[in-house]
């Protein structure tokens, strides 16, 4: 099965809202989040047999946020993001994702999530 590539999305111009509506549409992950963060952040599940990538490397969970967006789920009382925020969770060290990152140029940050192991690739607004 050949993987589809989203990496051209992390030019960061869109919002979470376009981002993780492209996805749900494309039937790549589920419409409810499976996690919603103590910050607001919704985390969403990569479908069964959903094989999609960014940057070349594979893709474990995709996550946005967006204040007042009924999109996502809202947190009350809790440390809300004061932002918007999008992203994914790959399969691939910190460093190797950003080295990749900014050979596309692209505006997004990388923060680790398992040392050499998983990063998140996230654009914010």
């Amino acid at each position: 099965m050949h993987a589809h590539e989203i990496g051209a999305n992390f030019d960061c111009r869109a919002g979470p809202h376009t981002f993780i509506e492209q996805l749900v549409e494309g039937k790549e992950i589920d419409p409810r989040p499976m996690k919603v963060s103590d910050n607001a952040v919704n985390v969403y599940r990569v479908k069964p047999n959903q094989n999609f990538t960014a940057f070349g490397f594979r893709v474990r969970a995709v996550f946005g946020y967006a204040h007042n967006d009924d999109m996502f789920i809202q947190r009350r009382g809790g440390a809300e993001v004061p932002h918007q925020v999008y992203g994914v969770v790959v399969m691939a060290g910190k460093d190797t994702v950003n080295n990749r990152i900014s050979e596309a140029g692209s505006p997004a940050t990388v923060r680790e999530v398992m040392p050499l192991v998983m990063s998140a690739v996230v654009c914010e607004k």
